[in-house]
């Protein structure tokens, strides 16, 4: 449930700064589980995925992320190269419509109501590969994204990366380029919190049994919405 005191924070923003963005962190802040993940998990089971000395491409994964977070979350989006963007468009399409309906979260989409009401312009923005952030994001009530990104040449994924890596500060960065900044919502104290601070309103989700970065924002000041509804 949102407070009235947290709505009328967001409707003075929209009001000072008309048509400003409102950033959404994606994984833990509009949907619970990592979509991202899920997708990728999908793509190996159907064989779409797969390395040249036949290992596992989740378990290698999933040791990049151990070893820096940016860099795996960009390996994930690289592991696409080679694939055909519509054919990987219309799967991560089928595969968002049963994935995300069921792990919506309630107090996330009551502020995107309000922030759509004060005349803030929502973006989702995901460390997760853009293709099943594409197709994820308007199931959400979102129409316009950024995620990770790869080049795409002769209708395929290459593994060339597109700057910023939206994770962490590349989420700030990014941002910048579509726009001025008035709120943003995550969950991760290393994903969103350079995100976080950039706004002029920043409000985090969070479990009922808290995570550390509902203790910073309880430091900090700022409005905590609950994960678990």
């Amino acid at each position: 449930m949102i407070a009235a005191a947290l709505a009328d924070r967001v409707a003075a923003a929209g009001r000072e700064t008309p048509g400003a963005l409102a950033a959404f962190d994606a994984d833990g802040t509009l949907w619970r589980e990592d979509i991202g993940e899920a997708f990728l998990r999908r793509l190996i089971s159907r064989g779409w995925v797969t390395l040249p000395d036949g290992s596992d491409p989740y378990r290698a994964y999933e040791l990049r992320v151990a070893q820096d977070r940016a860099h795996g979350y960009a390996y994930a989006a690289q592991l696409l190269a080679g694939l055909d963007e519509a054919r990987v468009a219309v799967e991560a399409e089928s595969f968002a419509r049963w994935w995300v309906p069921p792990r919506l979260i309630a107090d996330t989409r009551a502020l995107l109501e309000i922030c759509l009401r004060a005349g803030l312009c929502p973006l989702v923005i995901s460390a997760s590969a853009l293709p099943i952030v594409r197709a994820a994001a308007p199931l959400a009530g979102f129409s316009r994204w950024a995620g990770i990104e790869t080049s795409v040449l002769q209708g395929r994924f290459t593994e060339d990366l597109v700057q910023p890596i939206t994770y962490a500060a590349g989420k700030v960065e990014k941002v910048a380029t579509m726009g001025a900044l008035a709120l943003a919502c995550g969950d991760s104290l290393p994903g969103d919190l350079a995100l976080l601070e950039a706004a002029g309103l920043a409000v985090v989700i969070a479990p009922a049994a808290g995570s550390p970065l509902s203790l910073e924002a309880r430091r900090r000041g700022w409005p905590v919405l609950s994960q678990d509804t």
